[in-house]
């Protein structure tokens, strides 16, 4: 979203303590039922939106704990399926079992509940981005009942269900969400953690306002004109026996257990059945060291690795059930194109690779002589699949989205090229189910470019659909940080200020931007005339930067918007006090010269792209500033905003009106297309305006 670190928090996440609830109608939904093949047809935005995620809905892959839960015995894997229901303006889960032998078909446990959403604290207060929490599914080690989390009446909650026909029950009722959860090592009981106080700290802030509120760091103004709930809050970790709903506190060993969430750390260290241990580790203390892996025998006595494919951007590792074979998965190739698995027997050769694609996998985990992972590729939406380890050969357990051969969906390529500086970048070219050669109107979208193609980083540009409308589209994955490039960066403290620098990071993803449209323009793809940018958060920022300071775009579109030098007034003290500790300069007297490459206000009478914003109602007061420089000088920007909508657009019918605008926005100024339909002549009459005004003044403005 802008040139913090990518591991920093965006400045516009918004309150949200609890989603609001959207019931959609799940009973008739079954996600395991056959589709019977028709011939194919143009895909739809509800395609898109209602597609079927493993483990939480309408999202690109991220890291995180695997969504998946192998039983005991290793016959069974259970999975929640999400996916939005457009129909309703709601979501759908089910918790699904699949036998791994296939001897029975796969079964539904459990059906309904609402949307999950990321919740945390940042910048001490609580916030969230609307990104859809991880929702796994975890067995009890006795291999009786799969616990998991189900969303109702305002509340998350712990959920039991069992393979004996039985309805799935409530386990926990917590006044608040479950945070982190687990079950205990002898099965007897469920551990979760949950906020302590958070409704006595809201009561607090509203007594204070009685005597007026202190304008500290705890006010967001873009949020709220109220303060926020400090954060984070102590946490209360219970354990609890699902079959007598007993509770106690959770005993050390188990707050351990608790606070890894399901998830191992590749430095942990995994002890195997023949005594040997690996793990992983950062080789040296450099601000980008790789991970490598480390070896020893059942005495303590190191087994080296001296392979590449031993180091690098190592995702996971697992031993077989023999405890003799170290399997791992790792990035590889030009910037980390490629998902590579790695087999190998310390002590006894290198590493052997069994597998290498474009595709992404993650969530694995072991099973005999396979791993069960979700795997989905730029035209294939989430599988479970188990893969071989021996030859990398895979079998296909679960496939929710077999309505995906019915639909024509656009030809995909997987480009590389480099950043001016050198610095590797690629992308997945996506062009019309049709295309026989030509020049198009393309489209970017941005920041990753990983999994199914849906609608970039974020997924408000829908990349099918532009496809099935005549564009062509370039979804770029960002090359590594800049500060990769810069000697004086020695510790990872120093990457943030690298970045900031004289704006290295946005020159870098520029670069980036405009040589992957050079590529497309060098091979006849690409109109130069006709070309379209897009992006929400880092993305939108790359939008902004574009458009100052190369001024080769038709159209542009952002759903995030912005920093500036307007920030510290509208976000708040605490992130005029973060974003210092960044190397960004006070709010006042305003530094222009260090905002003139990145300030659209700043440019206002000078960034004539008609640009088109589309906001959530908790980020909107962040772009006003821009918005109302940009009218101001007569430019031709649109602006929109969602209401109850944070960082991340979370409710379907808003997606669906997003992708509809953002279709007729660039096909009216790159194709010169409009749509006759009543309820957009207003829209589209303001558009018109725009664009005669444009061809009669000097310079683009409009009057």
């Amino acid at each position: 979203m802008h040139s913090l670190p990518r591991s920093a928090i965006l400045i516009v996440m918004a309150p949200a303590f609890w989603a609001v609830p959207a019931y959609a109608g799940c009973a008739g939904w079954d996600p395991v039922a056959p589709v019977v093949a028709q011939p194919p047809r143009p895909i739809t935005a509800r395609d898109l939106i209602d597609l079927v995620n493993i483990g939480r809905p309408d999202a690109e892959p991220v890291e995180g704990p695997t969504p998946l839960g192998l039983s005991p015995d290793g016959r069974y894997v259970a999975a929640v399926l999400q996916r939005a229901d457009l129909a309703t303006n709601g979501y759908c889960q089910a918790l699904v079992v699949v036998d791994v032998t296939g001897r029975a078909p796969p079964r539904v446990l459990d059906r309904g509940g609402d949307y999950l959403m990321v919740k945390g604290a940042s910048r001490g207060m609580y916030m969230s981005i609307g990104f859809p929490r991880l929702d796994p599914a975890r067995w009890s080690p006795d291999g009786r009942s799969i616990a998991f989390l189900k969303r109702l009446d305002g509340r998350t909650q712990l959920w039991r269900a069992t393979l004996d026909g039985k309805p799935a029950g409530m386990v926990t009722h917590a006044d608040d969400d479950i945070n982190q959860w687990a079950w205990s090592s002898d099965g007897r009981s469920l551990l979760y953690s949950v906020d302590r106080g958070r409704v006595a700290a809201d009561t607090a802030i509203d007594q204070e306002g009685r005597s007026g509120w202190h304008f500290d760091e705890r006010m967001a103004p873009h949020i709220a004109l109220r303060p926020q709930i400090p954060g984070p809050l102590p946490q209360d970790e219970v354990a609890i026996d699902p079959d007598s709903d007993a509770t106690r506190p959770a005993s050390a060993a188990e707050r351990a257990l608790l606070a890894l969430d399901g998830a191992e750390p590749i430095t942990g260290r995994r002890k195997s059945r023949a005594g040997l241990t690996a793990w992983a580790e950062l080789a040296g203390t450099a601000a980008f060291a790789p991970w490598t892996i480390r070896a020893v025998d059942p005495h303590g006595k190191a087994i080296a690795c001296a392979a590449p494919a031993c180091s690098g951007r190592l995702k996971d590792l697992w031993w077989s059930r023999d405890g003799k074979l170290l399997s791992f998965l790792k990035l590889e190739g030009w910037d980390g194109r490629y998902t590579a698995l790695y087999r190998w027997r310390p002590g006894r050769g290198q590493p052997v690779r069994v597998l290498r694609t474009d595709d992404v996998i993650q969530g694995c985990v072991p099973n005999g002589s396979a791993l069960l992972c979700v795997r989905q590729g730029s035209l294939q939406p989430p599988r479970l699949v188990a893969i071989d380890v021996s030859d990398g050969r895979q079998r296909v357990l679960l496939d929710p989205n077999p309505s995906i051969r019915n639909l024509r969906l656009g030809k995909v390529q997987r480009l590389e090229w480099s950043t001016e500086k050198g610095l590797p970048v690629y992308g997945d070219l996506v062009l019309p189910p049709d295309y026989a050669g030509g020049r198009l109107p393309v489209i970017v979208t941005q920041y990753w470019s990983r999994g199914f193609l849906r609608g970039g980083t974020g997924n408000d540009y829908p990349i099918q659909l532009f496809a099935q409308a005549g564009f062509a589209v370039l979804s770029i994955s960002r090359p590594p940080s800049a500060a990769t490039a810069d000697p004086a960066v020695k510790a990872p403290d120093d990457i943030d200020r690298a970045e900031l620098r004289d704006w290295a990071e946005r020159r870098s993803m520029n670069s980036a931007i405009n040589r992957g449209l050079d590529l497309l323009i060098a091979r006849g793809i690409a109109d130069p005339t006709r070309l379209g940018l897009t992006g929400v958060s880092d993305g939108a920022s790359g939008v902004r930067f574009a458009l100052i300071n190369t001024p080769r775009f038709a159209a542009a579109a952002l759903s995030s918007c912005c920093v500036d030098e307007s920030s510290d007034d509208v976000v708040g003290p605490a992130w005029e006090k973060e974003s210092t500790s960044y190397g960004y300069p006070p709010a006042y007297p305003v530094d222009r010269a260090f905002w003139r490459p990145y300030s659209l206000a700043l440019n206002a009478d000078r960034v004539a792209t008609p640009l088109l914003m589309q906001l959530a109602d908790y980020e909107l007061l962040v772009g006003v500033h821009a918005y109302a420089a940009l009218r101001s000088q007569g430019q031709p920007t649109d602006l929109y905003f969602y209401p109850d909508e944070y960082h991340n657009k979370w409710q379907p019918e808003h997606r669906a009106a997003v992708f509809e605008r953002d279709l007729d926005w660039f096909s009216f100024w790159l194709q010169g297309h409009d749509d006759p339909s009543p309820a957009k002549a207003a829209m589209f009459a303001r558009w018109r305006a725009w664009r005669e005004q444009r061809r009669g003044v000097p310079g683009g403005k409009v009057p």
